[in-house]
């Protein structure tokens, strides 16, 4: 019997396809597919987010999914990126006001 390993990865953000999820309406499993956008909103919703429109070939349901997903690893990682980041500005904002001052 052979143990699988957690494979843990460094990216903050994952790219999914919707069209394999479940319908929020009827749950029906691979049903939903990409839809046009109608009016203006709904263009810039799908051009300035990450959430594009689906429909649903069972029920019909027609709405915003998104095509990113973020774990709960994914957000520790952010949070590390940003306290290094943080802590970087400070001390090289340190060491510039010793050179200068």
């Amino acid at each position: 019997m052979s143990k699988k390993k957690l494979v843990r990865s460094g990216n903050i953000i994952f790219k999914r396809d919707p069209s394999f999820s479940k319908c929020p309406s009827c749950g029906e499993q691979f049903s939903l597919r990409r839809s046009r956008a109608r009016n203006l909103f709904e263009n810039l919703v799908r051009s300035l987010t990450f959430y594009k429109t689906y429909r649903c070939n069972k029920c019909g349901w027609r709405g915003f999914r998104s095509t990113i997903i973020m774990t709960w690893q994914s957000v520790k990682n952010l949070i590390i990126y940003l306290l290094i980041a943080g802590a970087t500005i400070i001390v090289v904002r340190i060491v510039l006001q010793r050179m200068v001052g």
